[in-house]
C-alpha cells in the first residue's frame, strides 16, 4: 500500500526529477502533458479493466442462475419419472403396453441420470 507507493514515488522522483540527465526530458514531457497523458491513460485502462471484471462477474452470475433453473427442471423431470415408474412397478396386473412403457421409462431414466454422473 502506502509504503510501496511512497517507495515508487521516491524512485520516480530520483530517476526522473532529481537526476540532472533525465530532469530535462522529464520537464519537457511534463510541460507537453506527456506524463499527465500517460497517467490519464493508465487510469482509463484501469477503469476499463475493472468494468470488464464486473461484467464478467455479472455474466457468470446469470449463467449460474440459468444453470440452477435447468438443474431444477432436470430434477423435477427425474422425480416425475420415478413417480410413474413406481406406480407402474407397483401395479399388480400390468398390460403389455404398460410393461413396454415401464422398460422405456427405466431406460430413459438411466440415460437422464447418467447426464449428471
Amino acid at each position: 500500500g502506502s509504503v510501496t507507493d511512497g517507495f515508487s514515488r521516491t524512485i520516480k522522483e530520483e530517476v526522473s526529477e532529481n537526476n540532472p540527465f533525465t530532469k530535462i526530458l522529464y520537464n519537457m514531457g511534463k510541460s507537453d502533458g506527456v506524463i499527465d497523458g500517460v497517467k490519464d491513460g493508465y487510469v482509463q485502462a484501469s477503469r476499463e479493466y475493472e468494468n470488464k471484471l464486473l461484467k464478467q462477474a455479472d455474466e457468470f452470475i446469470k449463467q449460474k442462475r440459468a444453470f440452477e433453473k435447468e438443474r431444477d427442471a432436470y430434477e423435477d423431470l427425474l422425480d416425475e419419472y420415478e413417480k410413474v415408474i413406481s406406480q407402474l412397478t407397483e401395479k399388480p396386473n400390468r398390460t403389455q403396453d404398460e410393461d413396454v412403457l415401464l422398460r422405456e421409462l427405466l431406460l430413459k431414466e438411466k440415460d437422464l441420470k447418467s447426464l449428471m454422473a
